[in-house]
């Protein structure tokens, strides 16, 4: 085996920073690099599947659907044996051996490794458009590029972004500051050899713009965006080897400013990191991993985060610690929580490792399957053979000295469960902004596990203009294997809008990345900076309704206003995401008309309950409202 293809871009990064423990890495390259008989045990789960992508290692694959006909088609650039490689390809089924058939879209792409990728709809026409880092060179000096290619239908063309140039590092689609479309949170070593952390805001007109956040430049790493404290807006997880060191941070969102947590998760080079709620409480928790200097040079890690109402504690996780490669949450079992696959290496010169553990349902992952793993990795969940169940893609550099793409195919035989679309959609116009709501929804079996939510809105009736939701609009079938982006929240607000008027609807997205169906369309009308509802109002209401409460997300007080068209007793009950009761109030008997009352966050003892998601219910009479509310501390 080469030593120096093997050491070359771990040290690269130490050796820049000056780390004190250079001579003794540097003493690695007189060690030899054996390759590392690796069991692989597959007790029930997962199939190598002959195909005809390029092998490559230093590279980086996403899963869209291009076409629109349904089922995943694939990036992958990377560094194979013939050189750099860039390619689309179209998910044509499988031949009659078996084989999958994957065609070669003609398209002129950079070609790239050290690279970065990922599908988003950034123009608003309902087709997946594509945003690539990497280099186009595999030694030094390398030659850093970051690219955008719009989807025209049949081919995909290049678009001026004026994007930060880099390689090694991360890409990631979000509306960062809540105006409908998806701007970019990148990562990477710039064509100065400078470690850059950027926000580009996507403009109107849609060209981006730097934010001039006070974000550490991070290399070697890994990013990724979320709403970790149910505030509604994006935070976002940067991994990686900057000028001070290697580190792990979340930065949540403050009115577009993100904003360091005062707690590090990880001291990682060549880290990795994924957000998913694994013991379904309703909020984002944290896995994050990657290489640590040790008496082995450097050894793998992975660490767990819990979180509660926005607040992290690390619990305990029985799994091998990669670096290198990559970490992820899926749901390849198909029974409602977040499994987990991590891939990489346990340490420089030691084993490579590809497991799935599997979530035991009482918050602990029990190791299931082990795979081929590989070092320079990547690794995508995505059902490329449409059968209802996560398959893996993963590619990088094997034990075995050999560069490797591989696609498994998940043999479980399940049947898909689909989540019930969403009902109870509601919209308050304030000036220029919105705030939708939506009420909770289950799985089509009844059972209560955790779901995002995925939003569309457009200027004309199923129109995703404004917020995409990456899907189908008449089957709700995903683009993207992902969370919706919503998140968690069962709400969603959007400020700085122009006048007219929206239309909106909400489907609901399972750990197995499946789709339910889009609930009926609302609508809702922004006029000349004023509030207006698309409900006519008259002297007196003709229906029993609840208006959006406000604020949603909450600190001290949220307000609830409700109509009644008759004299009726009322009471409004809060309850926990459990069912528990918290607090009751009986104002009693009130006239037709509207009425309002507050909720400041306390129980009936006058306790302030903690941050979370609540549910409510407003009883009149025989009748009986519900909804949602976010408290965050």
């Amino acid at each position: 085996m080469n030593l120096s293809a093997v050491l070359d871009p771990l040290l690269e990064p130490i050796i820049r920073m000056r780390q004190r423990y250079f001579m003794l890495i540097l003493a690695a390259f007189s060690l030899p690099i054996a390759a590392f008989a690796q069991p692989v045990t597959q007790p029930f789960t997962f199939s190598p599947i002959e195909h005809n992508f390029p092998l490559v290692r230093h590279g980086s694959t996403s899963w869209g659907d291009i076409d629109g006909d349904g089922d995943l088609d694939l990036f992958l650039s990377g560094e194979s044996e013939t050189g750099i490689v860039s390619a689309i390809f179209r998910n044509d089924g499988f031949d009659g051996n078996g084989k999958a058939l994957f065609t070669e879209v003609s398209a002129v792409l950079d070609r790239v490794a050290f690279s970065a990728s990922s599908w988003g709809d950034a123009d608003g026409d309902g087709d997946l458009d594509l945003v690539v880092m990497g280099s186009r060179t595999i030694s030094y000096p390398y030659d850093p590029v970051t690219s955008m290619y719009r989807n025209d239908g049949a081919t995909f063309v290049s678009v001026s972004a004026d994007l930060p140039r880099l390689h090694s590092g991360s890409v990631s689609w979000g509306d960062l500051d809540n105006d409908g479309d998806l701007d970019l949170l990148l990562t990477g070593t710039d064509e100065n050899d400078a470690e850059t952390s950027s926000i580009a805001n996507r403009n109107a007109d849609g060209s981006y713009s730097s934010v001039s956040d006070a974000l550490p430049g991070i290399a070697y790493g890994d990013s990724e965006l979320g709403d970790v404290d149910g505030d509604g807006d994006l935070d976002a997880v940067i991994a990686g080897s900057g000028i001070n060191g290697f580190t792990t941070q979340v930065y949540k969102n403050n009115s577009g400013t993100l904003t360091a947590m005062n707690q590090e998760f990880g001291e990682f080079a060549f880290a990795s990191a994924d957000l998913g709620d694994y013991d379904n409480d309703g909020d984002l928790d944290l896995i994050t991993g990657g290489g640590q200097i040790s008496s082995n040079l450097m050894d793998g890690a992975v660490r767990l985060w819990n979180n509660s109402g926005g607040s992290f504690t690390e619990v305990t996780l029985s799994a091998n610690g990669i670096l290198a490669g990559d970490i992820s949450f899926g749901d390849y079992d198909h029974d409602g929580d977040l499994d987990l696959m991590v891939l990489g290496a346990n340490n420089i010169l030691g084993r490579r490792d590809a497991s799935i553990y599997q979530n035991d349902g009482a918050n602990g992952f029990v190791n299931k399957s082990i795979l081929v793993g590989s070092i320079f990795s990547d690794m995508e969940w995505g059902d490329f053979d449409g059968d209802g169940d996560l398959d893996l893609l993963t590619s990088g550099f094997t034990p075995y000295g050999q560069t490797a793409t591989t696609l498994y195919q998940n043999n479980r035989q399940v049947i898909p469960t689909v989540p019930s679309a969403p009902a109870g959609l509601q919209s308050r116009v304030e000036n220029s902004s919105v705030e939708l709501n939506w009420l909770p929804t289950l799985q089509s079996d009844g059972a209560n596990t955790f779901l995002t939510f995925n939003v569309r809105i457009g200027t004309t009736p199923g129109g995703t203009d404004l917020v995409s939701s990456m899907s189908n609009f008449q089957t709700g079938r995903l683009q993207t294997p992902q969370p919706g982006n919503a998140t968690s929240n069962m709400s969603m607000h959007l400020s700085n809008l122009n006048d007219g008027i929206y239309y909106w609807s909400v489907q609901a997205v399972n750990n197995a990345f499946i789709a339910s169906p889009f609930s009926d369309e609302g609508s809702f009308s922004v006029s000349g900076g004023q509030s207006v509802d698309t409900e006519t109002d008259s002297a007196l209401p003709q229906h029993f309704a609840i208006r959006p409460n406000y604020p949603n997300p909450f600190a001290s007080k949220t307000t609830i206003e409700y109509d009644l068209p008759e004299t009726a007793n009322v009471s409004f009950i809060v309850y926990s995401m459990l069912g528990q009761e918290i607090l009751r109030l009986n104002p009693g008997a009130q006239a037709a008309g509207r009425h309002q009352l507050e909720w400041t966050g306390e129980d009936a003892s006058g306790s302030r309950v903690g941050s979370g998601i609540y549910l409510f219910e407003l009883r009149a009479g025989p009748r009986v409202k519900s909804g949602t509310m976010t408290l965050v501390r």
